[in-house]
Parts: C-alpha cells; structure tokens; sequence
C-alpha cells in the first residue's frame, strides 16, 4: 500500500513537473500588450491585451511608408516645406526649400526613423498633413485595423493617436506583402546626402542583428508610447511577426525573440491548397470534364504536436455549357479539426465548348429542307399564275384603231 501511494506521488509530481515545463514554454514578455501572428494568414497564435488601444509611436511610420509606395513613385521629387524642419525628435535635418526623391525620404524614415522624413512624405503625398492622416485612417480600416486612429505620420505623441498590437500586426502583415516595404524593413545601412547632413545610416531595429532569421520590421520610442517593437522572422518557410507594445529597452528585444522562438517551436504552417493545384475533375458532358483549381493558396497555422484532421468539401454551383477558362464553378471549404477555416472560390482549368449535337443538327437540317420544298413549290406556283395572268390580259387587249 505503501509503494502504491509513493508511485501515486511520484506520478502526480511527474505530471506537475510536466506542466510547468509546457507553461515555461510560453515566453514571459514585459510589454503592456503584445501578440505573435502567422505572416501568411494573419491568424493570432499568442498575445496579451491584443485590443488595447495604446500608442504606437514610431512604429506608425510602417503604415506611412506602405502608403507612400502604393501612392507615390520612388522617383518622385519633394520639395521641404517649411513645417518640416521644425518637427521634434529624430531627424536627417531636411532643408525647407531642399529638393529630394521620395525614396530616399522612405530610406530615413524607415532605417533612421526620421521624423522630418516622414512628414515631408505625408506632406507630398497627401498634401497635408491632416489630409494624410485621412488616408491613413482609411487604410487601416482597409486592411481590418479597425481599434486605430491616426493624427499624424511620425507618431510623435498626439491626443487620439492610438492603436493596438492585433492592428499594428495587421498593417505589419500587409506592409510586408509589399517588396519594396520589405527591402526597407531589413536593410540595416543607408548612406544618406542631405544638404545639411552627410552621413551613414544604422538601422535603430536592432532586432535585425538579435535573430538571424529576422526579416524586419520596425521599433519605436516616446516617453509616452514607450518602447514599442513589430518584429518578423521566418524560419522552415514559416514566417511569424511579433508585435510588442508599453515595453522597456532592457527587454523588448529579447521578449520579441522569445516571442518568435515560441512561436517556430509550437506551431507549423500547414498548406490546404495551392493556386492551380487541381483539387477534383467532374464531369459535364458524356465525353468531357473539367479541371477545378483554387483561386489562391491557402495554409494555416497548427500545433506542431498535435494531429490534424483536415476534411475538404466542394461546393458547385449551376454548371452549364460552353465553360471558359477561369470561369467561377463553385467553393472548397477545408476543416480542420471539424472547425471551418477557409472558403475558396474554384474556377476551371480550360475551356471546356459546347458538344456538337449530331441528333439536333440532322432535325434542323430536314427542317430546313423541308421549309426549303415549301418555299421553292410556292414560288414556281407564284410564277405560274403570274404567266398565265399575263396570256389573259394580253389577249384581251384592244387596238387603239378603229375601223
């Protein structure tokens, strides 16, 4: 009875010890909130006060500069308006009057975090100031950052300028689907030639020297805001973006990494579909079928431990003849785990025309013939009595001499 209870012990001191080492695993981050996303699909795999509205600081100039490459051209010239120079903060010490492309102001704001740079995009792009910040609060709501506003490019503290880490994680995702945004967000040195400062650019996201397989993308500093941190890394062709806000110098790094290695240690990306991989063939016609494919990829992000049970169901709608080639023919929906995931629209492959129909073509041609006969006996009775009416009044003309 003794050794019974002993093993009892040791067994339920085993499995505490097993669920302490499984809590462990979940990294212990300082920020006031924070949140780990797939890069891909934008599906939440951890976080802590994802909703909370909070200030963003620099990290602000991330949506800025997505907007400025789908707005502008990087060989755009912009002229520094006065209000430029006299921005507070981190600057390149831009010139009021001074001339420069668009894509070296992005450089600086991106790589150097300059406030001058970011507002003298706003101004070109938007004209204003306060009219940028209406094209930055409709590109939020765009991409589904709905919990934000924006007063300004920069993030300088600003009274209602405020977003949360699942917004900022989603505007993160959608940058970074841009390859111009993602070039900016990695490069680490930028040699900058301004007419007031000469000088060799470090990127401030010292994240990109902490992880090796770090892809960008963007920190951030105010008093108010304090430091907050978008960090992305990717890793097996699985790409996670941390996003970490209210933190402190001492940690942010660090709890962006250990955020990140959770994420690369517990869940994996599993593919339910890939663009043009025929997912079921389905026949039309007696002799003739047509190829489904998905309009786009699709993966998901699951536990690395666990077992999915992935189930696909297609859904067609009406299918008739003549199909062209990426006509819409109906969904696939994918389950995993018996939770619906995904819908994806399915088009066919190639065409797919009409079959000749021998049947109907001979009944149209006897049809046809037919209408012929009738037509052809009619006009040959027409021609008759058009003859003979003209023998009769012929023969019943009189002469205009009389006798």
């Amino acid at each position: 009875m003794r050794r019974v209870l002993l093993m009892f012990l040791v067994l339920i001191f085993f499995t505490m010890g097993v669920r302490m080492e499984l809590w462990a695993a979940a990294p212990n981050v300082e920020g006031k909130a924070y949140i780990l996303i797939d890069g891909e699909t934008g599906q939440v795999l951890y976080g802590k006060g994802i909703d909370e509205k909070l200030n963003p600081a620099s990290t602000t100039k991330i949506l800025t500069t997505i907007i400025a490459l789908e707005k502008g051209n990087l060989q755009d010239i912009v002229t520094i308006s006065k209000n430029v120079p006299l921005v507070e903060g981190t600057k390149v010490y831009l010139r009021e009057g001074e001339k420069i492309e668009l894509e070296k102001l992005l450089h600086a704001a991106m790589i150097h975090s300059a406030n001058d740079a970011a507002l003298a995009i706003a101004e070109h792009i938007g004209g204003s100031q306060e009219n940028f910040a209406k094209m930055m609060n409709e590109k939020a709501k765009g991409i589904g950052a709905n919990n934000s506003n924006f007063i300004n490019p920069h993030g300088l503290t600003a009274e209602g300028h405020l977003t949360t880490a699942y917004d900022l994680a989603l505007i993160s995702k959608y940058a970074m689907e841009n390859p111009k945004f993602r070039e900016l967000a990695q490069e680490k040195v930028y040699d900058w030639e301004g007419e007031e400062w000469q000088t060799r650019l470090i990127n401030i996201n010292r994240f990109l020297w902490r992880m090796d397989e770090s892809t960008g993308i963007k920190p951030g500093y105010t008093s108010a805001a304090r430091y907050t941190l978008a960090a992305s890394a990717k890793r097996d062709n699985q790409e996670l973006i941390a996003v970490i806000l209210g933190s402190s110098d001492a940690r942010i790094w660090d709890d962006a990494k250990n955020l990140l290695n959770y994420g690369f240690a517990n869940f994996q990306s599993l593919s339910l579909t890939k663009i043009d991989e025929v997912v079921a063939t389905i026949k039309v016609a007696d002799n003739q079928e047509v190829n489904l494919v998905p309009t786009r990829s699709s993966s998901i992000a699951v536990e690395s431990n666990g077992e999915n049970n992935v189930e696909k169901r297609l859904v067609l709608s009406d299918i008739s003849l003549p199909i062209e080639a990426g006509k819409i023919l109906g969904e696939l929906v994918i389950s995993v785990n018996g939770e619906e995931k995904e819908v994806i629209p399915v088009k066919a492959l190639e065409e797919v025309k009409k079959p000749f129909d021998w049947t109907r073509a001979v009944i149209n041609g006897l049809a046809a013939l037919f209408v012929l006969q009738i037509m052809v006996r009619f006009g040959r009775r027409y021609l008759r009595n058009k003859s003979k009416s003209s023998m009769f009044s012929s023969s019943k003309r009189v002469s205009p001499y009389r006798y």
